[in-house]
């Protein structure tokens, strides 16, 4: 029941998005809610002099002590090996935020789920690659069928040769991501 109150209490904050902090925030004075829920996204302690700069704006003060209280259990949160995985995965930075023992595990699943986000990158780049290719030979292919000189029809055949070893080695590059075991598709 507690966990639904915290959940309905960071609701707002949630769907605040990228801003430090709103005048409504500075004003509803939810500094351990906000603290949890900063800690949670694994922000840095240091977003806590921002939030004071921009609530000072407003006319409002900061309950620093609150903050930390919550975003020190925010933080335990965000440091689990699974969570770091997560982060990894989808090429979220890091903030540094881990302290201890469960700063080991978390750092091994983000760098994990770092290199599995890294793969699929270069997997998507390739494969965009291979369908530029594609249609660049299907072009050529076309420009060839037209082609009423000799001159144009050399430079178009060297070109589709090149295009030919390219796309081969493509294919070989993307052959490779299904050997190591790799589903991007998930």
């Amino acid at each position: 029941m507690a966990t639904v109150k915290r959940l309905l209490i960071l609701l707002p904050l949630l769907l605040a998005g990228c801003a430090v902090v709103s005048e409504e925030e500075c004003q509803a004075g939810l500094w351990y809610e906000r603290g949890l829920q900063d800690g949670a996204r694994g922000r840095g302690q240091s977003l806590v002099y921002e939030i004071a700069q921009r609530c000072q704006e407003y006319g409002a003060r900061v309950d620093s002590e609150a903050w930390l209280r919550g975003h020190e259990e925010g933080v335990e949160q965000f440091c689990t090996p699974e969570n770091g995985y997560y982060q990894g995965r989808r090429g979220n930075s890091y903030e540094g935020v881990c302290t201890g023992p469960t700063a080991d595990l978390f750092m091994v699943e983000y760098r994990r789920g770092l290199a599995d986000f890294q793969m699929q990158q270069e997997f998507r780049r390739l494969a965009q690659r291979h369908d530029d290719i594609e249609r660049e030979l299907y072009a050529v292919n076309a420009a060839l069928a037209a082609a009423d000189d000799e001159e144009s029809r050399r430079i178009l055949q060297f070109r589709r040769s090149a295009l030919r070893r390219e796309l081969s080695l493509l294919d070989m590059q993307l052959h490779r991501f299904g050997f190591l075991g790799f589903d991007f598709f998930y």
